[in-house]
Order: structure tokens, then sequence, then C-alpha cells
């Protein structure tokens, strides 16, 4: 097989047209009817379906002299079809305008593109350029470019910025690759939620977790969950806040798990409160306020200070706490690594501003002491953040249970056994 049709592999997601047949034929309630409605032979139909049917490996249809029944793992295929068709009929309706010249025909647009245009338009917008795409993918840059005209044209918009030596996505083709991501999503949950119909205690989950959160709370989640499914795959990828809310929006993770936002989000996303884990003083054991119990913004005048980069909450705290003492503390060190700061605390009477599971679990042994702040500024939650239309497989479900089971014990013993 060449490298420009690569994408065309039986092995991966369900062809995008096996997908739209079946649709077809759901919605019809018989192969015959299908086929003409798609403009196809009723054999063709027949062996699409049957390619489908061995790509899940189950039978989707009862087939009868009445026509052609869901059974029940066809239904849970046709629930996840149907949030596909859904997501790609939004992806060509707002990049074509509510106004396009081609509105009525959204359906029929949709049921046009490919595969490999679909995984192409993705790849390009996520990697930033055609020719990034083509190496991730690991076909020629020939067949990218074929597979972004072909998209333009089926679709009637433009999707890209074309320069002389590259093709990017243009701000409506990265929302159509985001929409077209999530759309393919939906075929993978498809494939779990039909494991776990048949009995198989596992499943995949992608967690994306802040800087700020207690590992051994993460840990002691996924701990829970293998007792309940000891198959299950996990994935755990740490990062700025911005960059995980990107990945969550394509599909890429499942769930956030971390501080909450101030305000929360709202619209696409849906955040939700697990437990109080507020901001505290962190100083080394020994250091001259680490005798109080609790100390005001006053007592912070006299010292140096370890901060986080601008581009994290916890900064813009800081500097509001900051923005209210008499002068200007030094900031002798500016970092957002975590090892680092706690580092420059430990071997001097630098101070900052962390969450008090992180110094309780870091340093269970009191190197660090942990001072409560009495400011309005200290408050944080930590909780998890969903796609609004999020819709998980039984797995992740209880993924989301048990995290909420660990919340409750983690308030009352964050780091000692379960």
């Amino acid at each position: 097989m060449s490298t420009d049709t690569g994408l065309e592999r039986d092995d991966d997601l369900a062809r995008l047209r096996r997908l739209f047949l079946f649709d077809a034929v759901c919605e019809t309630g018989g192969i015959g009817l299908a086929a003409a409605r798609a403009g196809r032979t009723q054999p063709a139909v027949s062996l699409a379906i049957s390619k489908l049917e061995a790509s899940f490996g189950g039978a989707l249809f009862e087939r009868g002299y009445g026509g052609s029944e869901l059974t029940a793992e066809g239904e849970i295929l046709h629930r996840r079809v149907r949030r596909m068709l859904d997501q790609m009929e939004r992806a060509v309706s707002d990049a074509i305008g509510n106004d396009g010249p081609h509105t009525k025909n959204i359906g029929n647009i949709c049921r046009h593109l490919t595969d490999s245009q679909v995984r192409c338009h993705i790849a390009i917008a996520q990697c930033g350029s055609a020719a990034e795409a083509a190496q991730q993918l690991g076909i020629s840059q020939p067949a990218v470019h074929r597979a972004a005209r072909q998209i333009e044209q089926t679709v009637g918009a433009t999707l890209y910025r074309r320069r002389v030596h590259s093709v990017s996505a243009n701000p409506a083709g990265v929302e159509f690759a985001r929409c077209l991501s999530l759309a393919m999503y939906e075929i993978a949950q498809a494939r779990e939620d039909l494991a776990h119909a048949r009995g198989q205690m596992t499943g995949r989950i992608s967690l994306g977790v802040l800087p700020m959160l207690a590992p051994r709370f993460v840990a002691r989640t996924i701990q829970r969950l293998r007792r309940q499914y000891p198959n299950a795959k996990v994935t755990v990828d740490e990062g700025s806040h911005a960059r995980l809310l990107r990945e969550l929006r394509f599909g890429n993770i499942d769930v956030i798990i971390g501080a909450l936002r101030v305000p929360r989000l709202a619209g696409s996303e849906r955040e939700i409160e697990l437990f109080s884990d507020p901001y505290v003083i962190a100083v080394r054991k020994g250091h001259r306020l680490a005798g109080k119990k609790t100390i005001a913004a006053r007592d912070l005048a006299a010292f140096d200070w370890v901060v986080p980069q601008r581009n994290v909450p916890r900064r813009a705290v800081i500097d509001s706490i900051l923005a209210r003492l008499p002068g200007d503390p030094p900031l002798v060190v500016e970092t957002s690594s975590l090892p680092m700061m706690t580092a420059m605390l430990v071997e001097s009477d630098c101070i900052t501003l962390l969450s008090r599971s992180q110094i309780l679990e870091a340093y269970p042994a009191s190197e660090m002491v942990a001072l409560e702040l009495q400011t309005p500024e200290a408050e944080r939650t930590v909780g998890y953040t969903i796609r609004t239309q999020w819709l998980g497989t039984p797995m992740q479900q209880a993924f989301l249970e048990q995290l909420t089971l660990e919340a409750g014990v983690w308030t009352t013993n964050p780091v000692g056994a379960d």
C-alpha cells in the first residue's frame, strides 16, 4: 500500500462511508430503501454493513422479510453515529454560515466527506501546517494538500491560509477541525461502549491534570477505578490550563482535573466542584514566619518572593496580594517549575504561595510549613472540567464517581493511608 493511501486502512476507525450507510439503513428500516436513498446498489450496501459488523465484532441488524431491525449492539453504535453526524453537520453549518448557498444540503455535504479528508484536515489544524501534518500522519505532503483542496471543494468554504511555502488552517478551519475531531471521538467511544456491553471490564480515559494538583489524589482515584475495571487504560497529561482546555475541546482528553477557573467556565465546558484546597504561604521549617498559625498580608512585605510566570492563575493571586503591601517585595526568582520553586524555599528565606495539599503531599516530614493566609484571594476550589455535551463511556463515568468519592476522603485525610 502506498503512503498516499495510508489513511484508508480498515484496521483504524470504521470507514465514514460505511457509517453513513449504516445510519441510512437505521433510518429507512431496510437495506433496499437505504440503497435507493444513497444511490448505491443493494449488494454494495449489504457488503458495507457486513464489513462494519466485522470491524465492530458483532451483528448490528437482525434481518427479516420485514426489513432490518437493530440489535442491542446496533442500538449502541447508532447512538454514537447520530452524535457523530450531529457534530459533522454542526461543523459544516458553522463553516458555510446559516445563510450559505448550501445550507439546505448540509447532510449531503457531510456524507461526501472521506476519512482521508477529515483526518488530514484535523492534522493540519492541530499540527499548524500541512507539512507537519504529513509528517505526523506518515504520508506525503502532496496527499495532504490534495485532501485539503478536496475538503474545501466539498464544503464550499475557505478553511486554510495559503502562503508561498506553507498551508495552515484559518480560524474557521480550526473550528471545523475541532467539530470533526469530536465526531471521530464518538466512534472511538462506541468501541468502548460495545466492549462494556460484552462484559469486558476495560476501557480508556485520558486525563488532563493541572500542575498544582496533588498527584496522589489522582493516583488514588486511578487505583479505585482499577478495582472496578482491572483492565482500564488511563493516560495522564500534565500541562497548563490553556493547553489542556484546547485538548479537551478537540476530544484529545476526556477530563481536566485541578483548580477551577474564576469566574467559572460556561458554554461548551462544565466545571464540577470537588473540594476546597486553598492557597497558603509556603516557607521552610525554621523560617521566621513558621511559628505563626495564621498570617496577614502585611506580614509578607519583609521577605523575598519566588513566583510563577504570568500565564498561571496563581501569579495573578500573588500580584493581587503584593499590590496591597507597603513597598514592593523583591521577586528574586520567576519560574513555573514547582521543583525549582520549592528548592528555593528550602534553601533560603524566600516565600511563595502554594496549595495546602501540595505542601502536605510533597513534604510530609515537615521540611516545609503551610501558613494559613487571611485574605479572600487564598480561596481555591479543586474540581474537574468536561465538555457540556460529553457522553462518557460506563468506565469513564465510573472514574468520575470514584473521583468524587476520593474527594470526600481527601478533604479529611489528604496524605494518609486509604
